[in-house]
């Protein structure tokens, strides 16, 4: 064979490799050869195959699964038992039928296949309309391959949810195809990296399929609580129908919109308000007898009005564009979920002439890493308040009973929502911006008359970063837990005292801790070894993985400077200390520095740490995860000591 041939060839087998059936029961050799997914080695099972074919049919969706999966491990045994979700309500909005499984494991190198029957499906109620279709494989071994097939109904088909390409296992090979009625139109909402990377696409005369392959397992990532927004997949919101074509619909034969514009859907959503009472003048006067808001700018008015709502009211219940009570009802139970404080809150606003509206978002988690940019109400689920405060534009919640004014659930830090105005809605940026940083300063001597080592360590976070830590300090009170707790598990060689606490959150933004670390004893060790910094949360690097399937996401920029002066004792030397460095990453989304310096009496050590893009992409995982390896290291690193003279 002549080398260009061999190599044309070889560059074919991957391809062919892939061609899997998306037929029960036929397995290829294969599959059945496969003892390990060479992309993510370790996986307790994967699905071969995963295939989904939609249609409409009497205004149904009827959408025919077929799933292979494959155990590879003693762990993956857990794969045996099915569970299929849904929504059957009290019409059987969704149904499940058709359900055929087998499963299939090599027996003296032959096929061996069991049927499964009835016995091994059962159909539960959950409750409130949800049920579970679940199937039990028998005898699942290593090495076996599970195949299911069945048919799902959905009688919605104003959005359809379409199909995810990436499952809790790595899936090789996954398909879905659907084909639209010519007298429906849908906009198709795509999601996901590899989606709009490498999916093989075909659409034609109202038939569309994508193919993806080799997708890993969706799995929880450090600094990643939202990878449901980034993950492959595709749906399909109704946009326009043509009625009088034997479809259900009435009237002429003529295109009728179903999706309208920003506008009319925000008048939508504010005449549902107005119904429950939000939008009417003064709306909680008599609520506020006691309360002066007569007086100041309109900031410190929507200040005291802010804190008389988080404070005097319960929240509880979930963050939710819709609201379970009236404003009525809100005011005579005192307690309400987030959206409704938000609104109660917007009216009192409102009635001391002060221009505010809502904000419809999609919250980080909700599913969708953008907005979809077309009127589709679905992709939001939380609230948030834009009010104009003496000429400047501030976003305004209520999610968070322990937050001060002004500040923003973490969660609702997204790139735009929908402002609702009447006649006059649209799509709006949100950019909240934001100083979270955290300085630590530790001033370290050697106690002459107890022989103990002590650092004085004070802490200062700002914004967010004290925010987090109030909650903390809270969580332990709560726990009737000592404040030492705080620190114990970053100090084990040392004992924890003196903690206290300062909150200045609502009046400077930050949320202060001093304590001190002490080893004992330190006078008696002719070495002193000790690591100044490792108060640090990056003291550990946090990515051990070798691969990263979502983005890393901080969440928001910040720094944080930590300085240690260390007052040389009487007695000792400088023997070894960490050199100085500065390393980042391509494209300087991160950085960090440490820098020693020797001043005689005094050993000054500075380090910063600094997040500048808050997002950095699966790409650069490797060079970060280097970084803060390097970061780590240097942070963990110890100050040496030496006696010189007894």
């Amino acid at each position: 064979m002549s080398k260009p041939l061999f190599l044309a060839l070889a560059m074919l087998l991957p391809f062919l490799s892939h061609a899997q059936s998306t037929k029960m029961g036929e397995i290829s050799q294969e599959e059945f050869d496969l003892a390990e997914i060479s992309y993510e080695p370790g996986a307790a099972a994967a699905y071969l195959v995963s295939f989904g074919d939609s249609r409409i049919y009497n205004g149904t969706l009827e959408t025919q699964y077929f799933h292979r999966i494959k155990i590879l491990s003693e762990a993956g045994k857990e794969q045996a038992d099915i569970r299929i979700r849904y929504y059957a309500g009290t019409n059987n909005v969704e149904n499940i039928s058709g359900m055929k499984a087998q499963i299939t494991h090599l027996e003296g190198g032959k096929p061996v296949v069991t049927k499964l029957g009835k016995d091994d499906f059962f159909d539960v109620d959950l409750g409130d309309g949800v049920k579970e279709f679940r199937i039990s494989f028998p005898n699942a071994q290593v090495g076996s391959i599970l195949e299911y097939t069945y048919k799902k109904g959905d009688k919605n088909i104003e959005f359809l949810d379409g199909w995810t390409f990436q499952k809790t296992m790595p899936v090789v090979y996954s398909e879905y195809q659907i084909k639209i009625p010519e007298h429906l139109e849908y906009k198709t909402i795509g999601q996901g990296a590899n989606l709009y990377s490498r999916s093989e696409r075909k659409s034609d005369y109202g038939y569309f399929s994508w193919i993806l392959r080799d997708l890993y397992g969706l799995k929880e990532e450090p600094f990643m609580r939202n990878y449901r927004d980034y993950v492959d997949r595709v749906e399909f919101q109704l946009s326009r129908y043509m009625s009088g074509s034997g479809n259900g619909y009435s009237g002429a034969a003529q295109w009728t919109d179903f999706l309208h514009n920003w506008e009319k859907l925000g008048d939508e959503l504010i005449d549902y308000y107005s119904t429950k009472g939000f939008y009417r003048s003064n709306p909680i006067e008599r609520e506020m007898l006691s309360l002066d808001l007569t007086a100041g700018s309109q900031k410190d008015k929507a200040k005291a009005a802010y804190y008389y709502v988080r404070d005097n009211f319960i929240n509880e219940g979930a963050d939710w564009i819709y609201t379970n009570q009236t404003l009525p009802q809100l005011l005579k139970s005192k307690k309400g979920a987030p959206g409704e404080l938000i609104l109660a809150y917007m009216g009192i606003l409102k009635s001391l002439g002060i221009e505010c509206n809502p904000v419809l978002i999609g919250s980080k988690g909700y599913g969708r890493s953008q907005i979809v940019p077309f009127p589709f109400l679905n992709q939001f689920d939380e609230i948030l308040l834009i009010a104009n405060l003496d000429g400047e534009q501030q976003f305004l919640d209520l999610s968070d009973p322990m937050a001060p004014f002004g500040y923003v659930d973490l969660d609702k830090h997204v790139s735009a929502g929908l402002m609702l105005q009447r006649n006059a809605s649209k799509l709006i940026p949100i950019d909240i911006r934001h100083a979270s940083n955290k300085l630590v300063f530790s001033s370290i001597s050697l106690n002459a008359e107890t022989g103990e080592l002590v650092m004085d360590n004070a802490i200062r976070n700002s914004y967010y970063e004290g925010l987090a830590y109030a909650h903390r300090v809270k969580n332990l009170t709560d726990g009737s837990k000592p404040m030492e707790d705080l620190f114990k598990e970053r100090y084990e060689a040392f004992e924890i005292r003196n903690v206290t606490v300062s909150d200045q959150l609502e009046e400077r933004n930050n949320f202060s801790v001093q304590f001190q670390s002490v080893m004992k004893d330190a006078a008696a060790q002719d070495l002193l070894v000790f690591n100044p910094l490792q108060i640090s949360d990056f003291a550990k690097n946090p990515f051990t993985q070798d691969f990263r399937v979502f983005p890393v996401d901080f969440e928001y920029s910040f720094r944080e400077t930590y300085t240690a002066n260390i007052v040389m004792p009487a007695g000792y030397e400088l023997d070894d200390y960490p050199t100085d460095e500065m390393i980042t990453i391509p494209g300087s989304p991160i950085g960090f520095t440490y820098q020693t310096e020797n001043l005689g009496e005094i050993v000054k050590i500075t380090a910063k740490f600094e997040v500048r893009d808050p997002m950095i992409q699966p790409d650069s995982y490797g060079d970060l995860k280097f970084f803060m390896e390097s970061v780590a290291a240097k942070l963990t690193a110890p100050v040496i000591l030496k006696r010189t003279a007894q």
